[in-house]
This record gives structure tokens, C-alpha cells and sequence, in this order.
């Protein structure tokens, strides 16, 4: 089948399963995998299947339980002796189900989406006592399982903690095991993919099979290679990235017996269609996109950069500048292709990744032949010839340890704001524009006037699409969506972030006594939405869940100013801000005795559109008297899911309700926005944009808001 034909049948993958992901004329319903699950989000539900994976969390198990065409994820709150005994055995569950989190703060990362890539559409927390495992019904996924479980439990003991959670990461993508600063330091080199088991490790392994074999490729060659790689995609649970490489290995070989020209290109195209006809969910995955960036950087970009360097080197008559082309032309080709999605996905950026990246290619290329000699020795001895192949695996390991932490001290990566999507879409244009065989023969035929139209016309499509389909909100590349009012879903805390005028402004910041949450909410949400800097941070009052964050974010972002307001709860203070467009209210934790005063000094000068519930819904605040002299069309409840508090409180949402107001919770929407202000007319939205809220600005009497 010729690549343009494939092309266009990707074309019209894509474009299905984008009208599924806008879903303008309802094509989602018909052509998206649908849960067959019937049960309501917090009911109880009991489930069977076979289990296909498991994850070691940090306070449970997280199984994948297949039930059918789809899956479910378990969080099991027990502590197995053998986990991966339980992979390809039939199990039964019983627990609480819910769908999972979708997104929860604009431009970051989402949970639902992310498992729906994976076939599961329901969460379900499960106890000790309502999990049973039986007889095996996948005997292969199982065998595998168990050896791998038996080699992490004799190769530990021989290596550092470090050096295991690399050597688990690197051979079968075990992340889980991985301490967060480890991986954070390999991400910020530019190196974190070879912890991703991905097409490099299926290349390197179908490399070092042809070299056991003699080189020869034949019908022996090419069962044993199958074999190989579908037992390294078992143990590596059948990633996309694994499939996307062995499928692409297996057109190859298929292509030398029936003696046809094997083209990367049309390849990794037909591998996409076959891909998301199964599943289109999957083109969100960021396993997929980034393996497939890579597979067609590698198909028109790298042979491009060879050709000029075999032209340049017989222009100057010099062979070692065709060898260096060879050398460093597949790293700088792969750099090009794969820094704006890395910087969309990921916001960060290594200075030095080009340099260190083809030094970490060669030990991952040293490791894993070793982890995989050395799995092999596991199964059969112990003593000294396990101990001769762990430290093999230990030097190796170490070596990469050091690779990183010299790219470190040379010179650390940077946490960056991400590029607009439709940016990246018009990079991705253009780039593979420039490389494509249609533009070269155009401009060798010299029809240059051709040429440019057809580059105007990718380029267009490029910034149109996310437009037209509600990806972004501008028709301007390299600008991001910017919200006034943006209210952030910290979980059981307040964080307003306020956009005025270009000025980035962050009322309290959130916070718990466990876990960073200006790493692991605050910075994402900045950076995935272009902001790089906060011009002034305001603290309300010192109590954790409104200050930690800030002084949190302090120590890792770039915050210009910080203003502490009050110190404990009763000195928590109230914030108007009138941006021109709107007028808030944040009542941060003001009790019903502040409001009280507050009502009898300032009365109707309290008038607003939008408030900020006091102290997370507590019914304990937010007062007749304060609405009435607010007036507000809109009212926003920052707490957390399934806090322990029980915020909102029942009186404080019936209050609401009988007063005529709309009400947005961050607990059920995530973070909430105000997407435009006009004279008449409030929008608001969610983070998922599954929520909306149409809201007229007239007198608190005649409010008729609507939600959509």
C-alpha cells in the first residue's frame, strides 16, 4: 500500500476522532468504546476478570482487572506478599466505584482521560476482605509476571536503592518504584526516556537478538524475535510504545520474506490507523504521541540529514563528515522533532540533553542487554553467577546515575512555560512540511507558487482546528488562554489566581502538612497555561490550607512579591477586587461574627458578581445578611473531595439554592473560570469544559443564570 494513501487513512482517523473529542453532531456516542458497566458513580459494585497488571502505589495496589473489552482499576488497600503472582488469574472484587478524575485545573493533566487510553472507565477501592484471586487463566502473562516478580526480589539486595529503581525503569518501565526526585533529575536532563520502555529498548533488543543469531535473517530468525518481543511486551505490560516498535519490527521482517521495500513511514501509519480504529482514545496518551513523534521524525526528517551529509562530504571530499553526521545526526534530528511536545507535555527544557542524550542511549544500550541477561540468570542460579550479573547491572547503572548527575551539575534543566497547542500544532506543520517528499519534488519540478500555497494551507489547519474544535480559544498561535478569574483546585484549600492586565496575581496558594502542593498543583497549573512568573502573592492569613502553598511556590517559582495579610483564622482577612470586569468577594475563613461586622460597616458597597464562599462552605460562616448586602450572581466553594470536614455544609448549599444563586465546588467541577464578562452576561466553565454556566448581570431578584 503506497504512504500517501496511508496518510490520508490516518487523516481521516484523526479527524473522527477529533469530532469525537468536540463532538459537534453527537459522533462521539457512536464511535467512542462506551463503558458496559452499570452502576452509579459511589455505589457498590462487584466485579470479575482476569487481572492484566499491576502497580505498586505508595498505600496500595493498583490492579487492572479486564472484565471484557474493558477494564477497571483497583486501588487495593492490602499488602500482598507476591503481587505479581495475581497478573493472568482470574479475580473478584467488591467496593466502592467512582469515575475516575478527570481534569482538574486548565491545561494539566488528566486522570480519566488517561485510563480511558487503557479501556478503564471506573475506579473502584477495594479492601483486603472483598479480593480474592483464583485459578489462572492467562498462563502466559502469568509465567512472566512471576519472574519477574522472583528477579526484582534476588537482584535487589545486590544494588543500591537508586541503582534499582533505574534498572526497574529502564528494563520493563517500572516507574512506580522510582523515588520522584529521581525521575524529576532524569527529566530535567532530557534523559527521563529511557526510563519509558519505548522504541529504543524494542530496537536494542531486536538488535541484540540478530547478533546471537549470526545476523541472519530467516525464518528461525524471525520466530525467535517474535517470540522475544511478545514476552518483553508482556513484561512491560503491553505499553503503546512496546506495541508500536514490535509492530513496526514485525512489518520489517514481514517485508524482507515477501521481498518489498520497507518504508518507516508508511509503517508507523498503518501501525497509528490499526492503533486508534482499536481505541481512539489512545491518540491522548502521551506514550503514543511521543512514539509516534519519534517514529516520524525518524521517517523523513533523519533520512533528509543523511543525504546532506553524504552531499556535503563528497562536496568537500572528507569521509569522517559523513561519519559524524551518522553520529550525531539521529540525536539532533530526534531533539527537533520531539523538544516542543516534550515542552507541551512536560514543560521542561535540558540545555544539555543534546549533549548527554546519545551518552545515555549507549548505557541504556549497555544496561539493558545486561538486566536482561541478568533476569535470565535469576531464574536459574543464585550465589555468584547472580552476583557476577548484578554487578554488571550495578556498574552500568551507576554509570548512568553519574551521566546525570553530571548533566545536573554542568547545567540544570528548567522548569518552562508550555507552548500553546496550536504553537506546537504549527511547528509540527511546518517541520514535517520542510521534510516531506511532496515539498521537495514541488520545489525540484520548481513550482514554488504550489509549494507555498500547500504550506499556507497546512499551516492554517494547523491554528484553525484547535480553534474550531474548542482546543483553544484563540486564533493566535503563540497565545495562551488567558482567564481573569481563575479559581484552582487545590483540594481542601483556597487559591485564586487573578490575571490583570498581564499582571499574575495568586491569593493564597493551598497547602497540607503532606506532599508539596506548589509542585505538584501550583507550578503545573502556571506553567501549562504560559505564566512563568507571579508579579504578587497574597497570603490572607497563616493558617496551612490558604499559606503553604505560597511559601511553598516561593522556593521553586519566580514570585516577585509576597503580602501576608492576617496571622491565624480569626484574623483571616476579606479581599474586594474589582477588575474591571468583575467585581469578587474572597472571604478566605471569615466566620459568621465577621461578617457580621463587616455587613454593618461597609453594607451595600459589599455588592459584587462573584463570591468566594467563606471558610470552604464551614457552616459556621456565610450569613443571610452577607448575601443579601453581596448581591452576587455567581458563588464559588473551594474545598476538597470527600474532606473530612464535611465542607460544603448542607445549610450553606440550601442557603444558596433558596437564595436564588448559582454555585460553582471545586470539589465536584475542579477549578472554575471566568471564560468572558460582558455587560449583561457572565461565562464561567470548568477545567474538564464539561461544565458551564450562563449567568445574567442584572439585580439579585430578577437573576435567571442557566447551566449547561
Amino acid at each position: 500500500m503506497r504512504r500517501p494513501l496511508l496518510l490520508v487513512l490516518l487523516a481521516l482517523c484523526l479527524v473522527i476522532v477529533f469530532l469525537y473529542f468536540a463532538d459537534p453532531i453527537g459522533l462521539g456516542t457512536a464511535l467512542l468504546p462506551r463503558t458496559g458497566i452499570d452502576a452509579q458513580d459511589g455505589s457498590v459494585y462487584a466485579a470479575e476478570g482476569v487481572v492484566t497488571r499491576i502497580e505498586e502505589k505508595d498505600g496500595y495496589l493498583a490492579v487492572t482487572l479486564k472484565t471484557g473489552r474493558e477494564s477497571i482499576l483497583i486501588r487495593l488497600s492490602a499488602d500482598v506478599p507476591d503481587p505479581y503472582d495475581l497478573v493472568g488469574r482470574r479475580a473478584e472484587a467488591a467496593g466502592m466505584i467512582s469515575l475516575p478524575d478527570g481534569r482538574r485545573n486548565p491545561g494539566c493533566f488528566d486522570y480519566r482521560l488517561y485510563l480511558k487510553s487503557r479501556r478503564i472507565f471506573h475506579v473502584m477501592d477495594v479492601s483486603r476482605f472483598r479480593f480474592t484471586a483464583g485459578e489462572v487463566k492467562r498462563p502466559l502473562i502469568h509465567a512472566l509476571s512471576v519472574l519477574k516478580g522472583r528477579f526484582y526480589a534476588r537482584v535487589r539486595p545486590y544494588l543500591s536503592d537508586r541503582q534499582f529503581q533505574l534498572t526497574a525503569g529502564l528494563l520493563f518501565g517500572e516507574t512506580s518504584y522510582m523515588d520522584e526526585d529521581l525521575y524529576e533529575e532524569f527529566r530535567l536532563n532530557g534523559i527521563a526516556h529511557v526510563l519509558a520502555v519505548s522504541g529504543l529498548h524494542v530496537g536494542l533488543l531486536y538488535s541484540a537478538i540478530l547478533k546471537l543469531l549470526g545476523g541472519r535473517r530467516n525464518l528461525r530468525t524471525t520466530m525467535a524475535v517474535s517470540a522475544s518481543l511478545l514476552a518483553y511486551a508482556a513484561l512491560s505490560f503491553f505499553s503503546v510504545s512496546v506495541l508500536r516498535a514490535s509492530f513496526m519490527i514485525g512489518l520489517n521482517m514481514l517485508a524482507f520474506h515477501l521481498k518489498r521495500r520497507y518504508d518507516l513511514t508508511s509503517a508507523a501509519t498503518l501501525c497509528a490507523i490499526v492503533f486508534l480504529l482499536d481505541n481512539p482514545y489512545r491518540l491522548f496518551d502521551s506514550g503514543m504521541q511521543l512514539s509516534f513523534c519519534a517514529a516520524y521524525t525518524m521517517g523523513t526528517a533523519l533520512p533528509w540529514a543523511v543525504s546532506k551529509g553524504i552531499q556535503i562530504s563528497d562536496k568537500y571530499r572528507k569521509k569522517w563528515i559523513k561519519a559524524a553526521f551518522d553520529i550525531f545526526a539521529p540525536t539532533v534530528m530526534v531533539q527537533l522533532g520531539m523538544t516542543p511536545l516534550i515542552l507541551f507535555l512536560f514543560t521542561t527544557f535540558s540545555p544539555v540533553g543534546i549533549l548527554i542524550n546519545p551518552l545515555a542511549v549507549i548505557l541504556a544500550g549497555l544496561l539493558l542487554p545486561a538486566g536482561l541477561l541478568c533476569f535470565l540468570i535469576s531464574q536459574l542460579f543464585a550465589g555468584l553467577p547472580l552476583a557476577a550479573a548484578a554487578g554488571i547491572c550495578k556498574g552500568f547503572a551507576q554509570l548512568m546515575l553519574l551521566l546525570s548527575k553530571t548533566g545536573q551539575y554542568a547545567m540544570e534543566g528548567l522548569y518552562v512555560p508550555a507552548p500553546p497547542l496550536p504553537a506546537v500544532l504549527l511547528y509540527y506543520a511546518m517541520f514535517f512540511w520542510f521534510f516531506s517528499e511532496t515539498r521537495v519534488t514541488l520545489n525540484r519540478r520548481k513550482r514554488h507558487g504550489t509549494s507555498l500555497a500547500a504550506a499556507l494551507a497546512v499551516m492554517t489547519l494547523a491554528v484553525a482546528v484547535p480553534f474550531g474544535l474548542g482546543l483553544s480559544e484563540t486564533l493566535i498561535p503563540w497565545r495562551h488562554d488567558v482567564h481573569t478569574v481563575t479559581f484552582v483546585d487545590v483540594g481542601q484549600g483556597d487559591c485564586i489566581h487573578i490575571n490583570y492586565n498581564g499582571c499574575n496575581i495568586l491569593i493564597d496558594g493551598g497547602g497540607r502538612s503532606y506532599g508539596n502542593i506548589a509542585k505538584r498543583t501550583l507550578r503545573p497549573y502556571l506553567l501549562k497555561n504560559g505564566i512563568s512568573r507571579i508579579d504578587l502573592a497574597v497570603i490572607t492569613h497563616m493558617d496551612t490550607d490558604h499559606a503553604l502553598g505560597i511559601l511553598q511556590l516561593q522556593e521553586i517559582f519566580d514570585v516577585r512579591r509576597t503580602v501576608v495579610l492576617g496571622e491565624g483564622n480569626r484574623d483571616s482577612r476579606v479581599c474586594m477586587i474589582d477588575t474591571g470586569d468583575v467585581r469578587l468577594l474572597l472571604m478566605a475563613d471569615a466566620d459568621m461574627e465577621a461578617e457580621k461586622a463587616l455587613v454593618k460597616r461597609y453594607g451595600s458597597a459589599l455588592a459584587c458578581d462573584i463570591i468566594k464562599i467563606g471558610h470552604h462552605g464551614s457552616a459556621y460562616s456565610t450569613s443571610e445578611e452577607l448575601l443579601e448586602a453581596a448581591a452576587p450572581c455567581f458563588a464559588v466553594i473551594s474545598c476538597g473531595k470527600n474532606n473530612i470536614y464535611g465542607h460544603p455544609a448542607a445549610r450553606v448549599v440550601e442557603l444558596l439554592q433558596d437564595s436564588g444563586i448559582i454555585y460553582a465546588r471545586t470539589d465536584q467541577d475542579g477549578a472554575v473560570y471566568l471564560k468572558s464578562a460582558a455587560k449583561d452576561m457572565l461565562v464561567f466553565r470548568n477545567a474538564a469544559k464539561d461544565r458551564q454556566w450562563l449567568i445574567q448581570r442584572t439585580e439579585q431578584a430578577e437573576n435567571t443564570p442557566q447551566r449547561q
